[in-house]
């Protein structure tokens, strides 16, 4: 149960970070967003206020994913089903959203890098996962 619940709190840390700077761009400096990224599409005010209105629900989401995982952490025996989801999520809203952008024309690199992540998370949370269910039988 350590490793996972470590896993956990690994997530949970690395989420929290994410979200923090990306409620930054949306709470506090959306002009920012333009700095950080290239975009596919011409840059204006206008389009620089919808992407960050768009994006607004991805930061709090995120935001959502680090408290969770950090609450699952300190009691991960009674939560093996959040690391479950927080795979599946780490799968579908990770790799397969990164590989959607991608595919969109946004940086390949970048979001390259952060599949890779996403698998590591999954992979290392599917190993720990089992290992407590196992130790939970």
């Amino acid at each position: 149960m350590k490793k996972l619940t470590w896993w956990f709190r690994i997530v949970g840390v690395f989420y929290l970070l994410l979200a923090l700077m990306n409620l930054y761009f949306v709470l506090i400096n959306p002009a920012g967003m333009t700095s950080m990224a290239a975009f596919p599409f011409p840059v204006t005010p206008d389009t620089t206020q919808a992407f960050v209105d768009g994006w607004s629900p991805f930061a709090f989401e995120i935001f959502g994913i680090a408290t969770f995982a950090l609450w699952a952490s300190r009691n991960p025996r009674r939560n093996l089903g959040a690391a479950w989801l927080l795979v599946w999520l780490e799968f579908t809203h990770g790799v397969l959203d990164d590989i959607y952008l991608i595919a969109r024309g946004y940086d390949a690199v970048g979001y390259a890098v952060f599949i890779a992540i996403h698998l590591i998370i999954i992979a290392t949370g599917v190993l720990f996962a089992r290992q407590a269910e196992r130790e939970a039988a």
